[in-house]
C-alpha cells in the first residue's frame, strides 16, 4: 500500500507497518514508553518515511499521525 504525502510524493508502506497504524488510529497521540518493544522500531521507521510525525520531550518523545497524508491502494 502507498501513502501519499505531498502531490507527486508516494512512500510505501508493509503490510506490519499498516497492522500498527491501525492498532494505533485511536490512541494518537502516544508516548514512547507506551509503545510495545516490538512497535518501537515500527514507530522510528513510520517516523522516518513521514507518516508519523516525532516530537522529543524532555522525557519522552511524542508519535502522532501525520493529518496531511492519504492511504492509497496499490494500482499497476
Amino acid at each position: 500500500m502507498f501513502v501519499q504525502l505531498a502531490r507527486h510524493v508516494r512512500v510505501y508502506i508493509t503490510q506490519k507497518q499498516i497492522a500498527f497504524v491501525k492498532k494505533y488510529m485511536e490512541s494518537f497521540p502516544i508516548l514512547q514508553t507506551k509503545l510495545d518493544v516490538d512497535d518501537l522500531e515500527e514507530a522510528r521507521v513510520l517516523s522516518a518515511k513521514g507518516i508519523l510525525v516525532r516530537k522529543k520531550l524532555t522525557n519522552d518523545t511524542l508519535y502522532n499521525l501525520n493529518k496531511h497524508i492519504k492511504f492509497i491502494h496499490d494500482r499497476k
